[in-house]
């Protein structure tokens, strides 16, 4: 059963098994400053009887904006919708602020942003921007 909780300070092995499993070998190579950077950062863990198996990461001031960056989840998982409930439960956590930029790296990811009510900020960016919703409509 996959487990979903605030981290801080997961450790560069566990970066490394998941980037690198996730196909993101450019940031497993670096699990180092990675590292350090996400103990800076709000990160959702995705655990499987232990097994870090997603993340997501966020930096935020708490009222204006919020960036996701580097949802990470591993193949296998993705199927499961991991990564749609990472992706869900940052948002509701960061409901009061006014703007969530997204970074998306690939179609699967943009597709997930964009059926979670995130839109193109502008052709030239792969940033999907959403804006606060006081409602949250399911149409």
């Amino acid at each position: 059963m996959v487990e979903y909780m605030f981290e801080r300070g997961l450790n560069i092995h566990e970066i490394k098994a998941l980037y690198g499993g996730a196909g993101w070998q450019a940031e497993a190579n670096n699990a180092a400053t990675l590292a350090e950077g996400l103990a800076n950062s709000t990160v959702m863990t995705a655990r499987d009887n232990g097994r870090l198996v997603g993340m997501v990461r966020g930096v935020s001031d708490m009222h204006t904006v919020l960036l996701l960056d580097q949802l990470v989840v591993l193949p296998e998982y993705q199927e499961d919708g991991v990564d749609a409930h990472l992706l869900q439960e940052m948002i509701e956590y960061f409901r009061q602020v006014e703007s969530i930029v997204a970074v998306g790296h690939d179609d699967h990811l943009n597709r997930l942003l964009q059926d979670n009510g995130f839109r193109a900020g502008d052709e030239k960016s792969p940033c999907l921007i959403r804006p606060k919703q006081l409602v949250e409509t399911d149409f």
